[in-house]
């Protein structure tokens, strides 16, 4: 079985460094890198990362923006898919706080004190040190603008799934959320028969913040 990651808004994969790190050598990990995609919308996204697994067992990881891709690519793998990892994942409606992004301009993206404040106030709530930011935006340089807007459109107009999850899912979250709100992760978890919530100290950026914790809820995830 293989473990595909899903990365989050910057879609470089990069900020799985330190994840990958905490992860037993003896699982087989693919991280996926948007800027070989072609497609702009979850749906096409989803699509394109299917054809690439059609023909084997699979655990999805989706971080953050990935998580209605990996919502998606489970239902077009089907049976092949062995089990769900969501790590403070966008699935359906998310918070004003993440609304409301989609109207910031990308030069805002840009390292400086400000920017790197509020990063480090909404997405690790205060919490690990600031030098937790530089990875972030060293991410988000690496990112093509026009995708970048884009992926934060698509959160912003994120519906309500209906589709039911059958495999196993588990749902990683951060102990302060800002931009996921609580209703998304109460409607997730009404559409899987087999759903697990694990609270994880942090915030959003819970993967980078707590890595121990997340690896091995993964790889508990992948043992099961």
């Amino acid at each position: 079985m293989k473990i595909i990651l899903l990365p989050g808004l910057d879609g470089t994969g990069y900020l799985f460094k330190n994840l990958m790190k905490e992860l037993p050598s003896t699982l087989s990990v693919e991280v996926i890198s948007y800027s070989s995609i072609s497609s702009l919308s979850y749906y096409g996204q989803a699509q394109e990362i299917a054809t690439l697994h059609s023909d084997e067992d699979v655990l999805i990881v989706g971080e953050s923006y990935s998580g209605r891709v990996a919502y998606e690519l489970c239902h077009l793998l089907g049976e092949r898919v062995k089990g769900l990892v969501f790590l403070a994942s966008f699935v359906s409606k998310p918070s004003i706080y993440s609304r409301l992004a989609s109207i910031v301009p990308i030069s805002f993206l840009r390292p400086n004190f400000i920017t790197r404040l509020l990063v480090y106030i909404v997405g690790f709530n205060m919490s690990g040190g600031i030098q937790l930011v530089s990875p972030v935006f060293h991410s988000l340089g690496h990112t093509d603008n026009k995708k970048l807007k884009e992926r934060l459109r698509n959160i912003a107009r994120l519906d309500k799934p209906t589709k039911r999850i059958t495999c196993p899912v588990t749902y990683i979250s951060p102990s302060k959320d800002l931009l996921i709100a609580s209703r998304s992760v109460h409607y997730l978890a009404s559409l899987c028969s087999n759903f697990t919530k694990i609270e994880v100290l942090g915030g959003h950026f819970i993967a980078q913040s707590n890595p121990v914790a997340c690896a091995k809820a993964i790889t508990n995830a992948a043992n099961m």
